[in-house]
């Protein structure tokens, strides 16, 4: 076999040599002779390595490639008829790319002139008419410019597609839990750097339809932007990848508007369209070099697909695109064809309006050079099943979705399906409660129940609370693991279950050990008169004497709260770690309020494991071991007061405890308020913040 692959090999390099020798013969006509110098580069072209499955007859290398040179590509502009325009080389960008070239075309014809270059061409296959006046390919249209005035556009050459690994791989999953303590030929095993991975590094995607990040999303980092054409630095005046079209149906235009910035980081620009055709009765061979390329990346009651073009079909083998999908190497996700609609001429970035047509087989490989996949069984998808539901029982509906695997879109898609989901049957009412309880099943046997309550939830809300522990488990350094599966019920009430705390009292300020703290906060319920709510906290019996700060929160600022004090609750060593993290953090409730009296720097972990209220010999011992997952804290006494109402607002008092002294009841002190707007976490360059001080509001 080694010897088969050789002798074609080498035939190939043999027709290239020749191929040479005969152009350097016919020229000699009407060009100079050839210097020496000039004869060994025309040498060094012709034993260029060449990728596997490149067919010197029907493939161009760059090098071939001369300003000047015409020919055609291949695309779908309407339907699915493959129609040809008219191609113009311009010159070779040497070295766009690390050690790559780009062919710079002038296109004419299915009035690309009036176009421009096309979101969903991606993928076109371009064929150079060379000196023997054969058509080959050179590779597939991929790049422009944001608002050009000219049908310009980069092509990418078919022996880089080429290179792309023909054969699924399985995708990298880290260092294995086992992996520190695994013993090899009976020797102890040699000391491991332990890997520290914590919650607050999982992306946010950007949201443009809400300002701040609220509750759980506002303790993890923003997601980089796009650099797609028709992403979100589509000002910038530099030839880049064009962005992928989505073809979104069953979403409103609202829901895709707030979801749009998310969607376009990952250099996918979401269109309403038509929902996707079934065409059971083509098969495979439909995909054709020019067809339309669909990636279904949500169906059964709402479609999500990206579109782009095929480039070459070799066996069983496609590629497509001419640049990344997403740029993550190995991964698994369902391939078919599709049909156009229109091209929608547009001033900043023309695009494609189509859908998918039918299922055909696995893209495997996404790369910087394009995609590759095989025809034949579609991969598996997660299923999500959920009920609205209204609380009144005026409306209750199920809905069924399958989502593409995929470490990055998985979660987006949950989240936004979820979106689907709630706004399928009406919009939902300006101010809204939605109680949710959900099932999140995963591929390793572990799961995640969710049951909680938010309002006027938004969509960094919905990620927060159902695409971050999907992400979670897919992105960290310990194991890649997948959702299973999804499942559940949302009741959604017509009102805003919200209240904003507006002053929070004590009776006195100093006590001893063992008594309780009668707490009266003062609370406005949306479109309602003040209350007050008592609430009892009882100081611990063998608490020393001194000064202790008393906070009172919501759930917002309790777990900014906890992610600056207490950063170990969010941390982990090992896969299970992970979902540990996940449980906890996912478990708290967002209609309560949280009561912490915080006691002296008396703690230290090890790891996830808290030792509070440590002798400080005891402590020092540990912090002076140097070990590299200790952290020092401040401990606290905890209580957790559920509430009807999801609470903004937060208090802070300092209460002293003194068995000996008389205790003081002339007053009644208000408590210093946090107030919720502000900001209490920063993101990229912005310092770490500390629990903030105001002044105090005026007692009720």
């Amino acid at each position: 076999m080694s010897i088969t692959r050789f002798s074609l090999q080498g035939l190939a390099v043999l027709t290239l040599v020749l191929a040479a020798s005969v152009s350097c013969v016919a020229a000699a006509d009407v060009w100079p002779a050839a210097t020496a110098n000039e004869a060994v580069a025309t040498t060094a072209v012709a034993v260029e390595p060449l990728p596997q499955g490149f067919d010197p007859a029907r493939h161009m290398l760059v090098s071939e490639v001369k300003a000047g040179m015409t020919g055609y590509g291949l695309s779908v502009f309407k339907g699915t008829a493959i129609e040809r325009f008219d191609v113009k080389v311009l010159s070779i960008l040497k070295n766009f790319n690390p050690k790559s070239d780009i062919v710079l075309i002038e296109c004419k014809g299915q009035n690309l002139e009036h176009t421009g270059s096309v979101a969903g061409m991606s993928g076109s296959p371009v064929y150079l008419r060379d000196e023997q006046g054969r058509d080959r390919l050179i590779g597939a249209f991929a790049y422009g410019w944001p608002m050009m005035k000219d049908p310009w556009a980069g092509v990418q050459p078919i022996q880089y597609m080429l290179a792309i690994p023909d054969q699924p791989s399985k995708p990298a999953c880290g260092v294995p839990d086992s992996a520190a303590s695994s013993p090899a030929s009976g020797l102890a095993p040699a000391p491991v750097s332990r890997i520290h991975w914590s919650l607050r590094e999982v992306p946010t995607p950007r949201f443009h339809a809400t300002g701040t990040k609220r509750a759980l999303a506002s303790v993890t980092r923003l997601a980089p932007s796009s650099s797609t054409f028709g992403g979100t630095d589509e000002q910038t005046p530099r030839l880049q990848p064009l962005a992928t079209p989505l073809m979104a149906s069953g979403m409103s235009g609202k829901l895709l508007a707030d979801w749009g910035p998310a969607l376009g980081a990952c250099g996918l620009v979401p269109l309403q369209a038509g929902a996707s055709v079934s065409d059971p009765g083509h098969g495979p061979s439909d995909l054709l070099p020019g067809s339309v390329l669909a990636i279904p990346m949500l169906s059964g009651d709402a479609d999500l697909t990206a579109i782009g073009t095929c480039t070459e079909v070799l066996g069983d083998r496609v590629l497509g695109f001419g640049h990344s999908f997403n740029n993550e190497g190995p991964v698994s996700l369902p391939l078919g064809t599709g049909s156009i609609n229109a091209i929608i001429a547009n001033l900043n970035t023309s695009f494609k309006l189509g859908s998918v047509n039918g299922l055909r087989g696995t893209l495997f490989s996404d790369q910087n050079v394009g995609i590759a996949g095989r025809l034949g069984p579609a991969p598996a998808t997660v299923p999500m099943d959920i009920t609205i539901a209204y609380a009144d029982g005026s409306q209750q509906q199920n809905y069924h979705f399958n989502l593409a695997l995929h470490p990055k879109f998985t979660p987006l898609l949950a989240a936004a399906a979820m979106g689907i989901a709630l706004t399928s049957a009406r919009d939902l009412p300006e101010h809204h409660t939605v109680d949710y309880d959900l099932d999140l099943a995963f591929d390793n046997g572990k799961s995640i129940h969710l049951v909680n309550r938010d309002v006027d939830a938004g969509a960094d809300e919905l990620f927060a609370e159902i695409g971050l522990p999907i992400a979670a488990a897919a992105e960290n350094p310990f194991q890649r693991v997948s959702l299973a599966r999804l499942r559940g019920r949302i009741i959604i009430t017509p009102q805003a279950s919200q209240a904003t705390i507006l002053s929070v009292s004590v009776p006195r300020l100093k006590y001893k050990p063992g008594d309780t703290v009668r707490i009266f906060l003062t609370y406005r319920p949306f479109r309602a008169a003040e209350a007050i709510l008592p609430i009892d906290f009882d100081i611990p019996r063998q608490i020393p004497d001194g000064a202790y700060q008393l906070l009172i929160s919501d759930f917002a600022n309790y777990i900014v709260g906890e992610a600056e004090m207490r950063p170990f609750r969010f941390t982990a060593e090992t896969g299970d770690e992970v979902f540990a993290v996940l449980k906890d953090i996912m478990s708290l409730k967002h209609n309560a309020l949280y009561l912490q009296l915080m006691r002296k720097p008396d703690g230290v972990a090890l790891g996830r494991t808290a030792l509070p209220h440590l002798p400080d010999s005891a402590r020092q011992v540990l912090l002076d071991a140097n070990l590299s997952d200790t952290t020092a804290f401040i401990s606290s006494t905890l209580k957790i007061v559920a509430t009807q109402m999801v609470m903004e607002g937060a208090a802070e008092f300092t209460i002293v405890i003194d068995r000996q002294d008389k205790l003081d009841t002339a007053a009644t002190p208000a408590g210093h308020m946090i107030h919720p707007e502000k900001p209490l976490v920063g993101h990229g360059d912005e310092p770490k913040p500390k629990p903030p001080k105001n002044d105090p509001s005026p007692a009720p």
